[in-house]
């Protein structure tokens, strides 16, 4: 099968596809809040009513970047281009608290425009702690194509004064892609958990690393049920128990078997998962949420000289 016709297969596949990554969830605080978080919030709900010449209005939410009190606000907004309604360009706008003046400003502003990624909005993917244990790291990106495609740009504050962009959205995808930070380490991954590039800050600078099956592990967030990649006879094979039974709060993923692996494995999710469960993404593996069963398939880009593709059919049942 030719490259191009071997690209359309999987396009056509991937349309059936529903993405499974994790959507982010800003839930209501169910303590009594802070004055400091009251100042955010309250800036928040005006925000969100700011008209802004044009832009629309995507998202806001609160980013601790520079290790003060109250946390700087992003705003995502984004644009269509001239006479259709087709986005072409988005804004994103830190917003940061002057306590002796009691005003809000704005800190530094992120403009992205006319790229094959910028026909959609530019989103929250993951925040967390990444240059030290004070200040977070803020992760957004444009999701595009039919695979899902994530161009993701990463904003920081190394100084605790400004915000600037530590990694861009230039040259940079992964499909069915989403972003983890967890134990001060930056993880890109492709598909549900496999993690093609590693960000740790040190000297000054992020520095990136190859993804591994180690890698994996960690965002597989201790998965009690596993199926396995590996290359056999130049050939990508999936191994384990294909007819899993899990228990609600058990979860499942994906992971390269050897810890030192870096092959680039290539797979599809056929999947159909919803709001009812039972399974949900929980950024690197799937959580039983709730009794029922689910049978999807897994597609896999064998990358061998006759590049087929090999189908997995996998059923999982979910006990109390």
């Amino acid at each position: 099968m030719g490259k191009v016709k071997k690209k359309l297969v999987l396009y056509m596949l991937s349309i059936i596809l529903i993405i499974i990554v994790a959507v982010p969830s800003f839930s209501k605080n169910v303590y009594a809040k802070t004055m400091d978080e009251k100042i955010v919030d309250k800036q928040i709900a005006e925000l969100k009513k700011k008209k802004i010449s044009g832009y629309k209005f995507h998202e806001a939410y609160a980013v601790k970047f520079t290790g003060k009190n109250v946390e700087e606000i992003v705003v995502s907004s984004y644009g269509f281009e001239k006479g259709t309604n087709y986005i072409d360009k988005s804004l994103l706008q830190v917003y940061q608290y002057n306590a002796s003046q009691k005003k809000w400003k704005i800190l530094k502003e992120f403009v992205s425009k006319n790229d094959v990624f910028t026909y959609s909005p530019l989103s929250f993917i993951t925040k967390g702690k990444l240059v030290n244990s004070k200040k977070e790291a803020l992760v957004v990106g444009h999701r595009w194509g039919n695979d899902y495609t994530l161009s993701p740009m990463v904003l920081g504050s190394v100084d605790g004064k400004t915000v600037k962009m530590l990694i861009s959205p230039k040259n940079k995808s992964f499909t069915d892609g989403t972003a983890i930070i967890k134990g001060r380490q930056l993880y890109f991954i492709n598909f549900l958990s496999t993690v093609s590039e590693r960000y740790a800050y040190k000297n000054g600078k992020l520095v990136k690393y190859k993804g591994t099956g180690s890698d994996d592990r960690k965002v597989a967030g201790g998965a009690k049920h596993l199926l396995l990649l590996e290359k056999k006879y130049g050939k990508f094979s999936l191994t384990g128990n294909k007819n899993i039974r899990m228990k609600v709060g058990e979860s499942f993923s994906i992971i390269r078997k050897n810890k030192s692996d870096r092959t680039n494995y290539i797979y599809r999710f056929l999947i159909n998962l919803n709001d009812k469960g039972p399974l949900k993404n929980n950024g690197g593996s799937l959580k039983a949420v709730k009794p029922g069963k689910i049978d999807f398939t897994v597609i896999l880009d064998d990358q061998s000289i006759n590049q087929s593709f090999n189908a997995e059919d996998i059923e999982i049942t979910v006990t109390k």
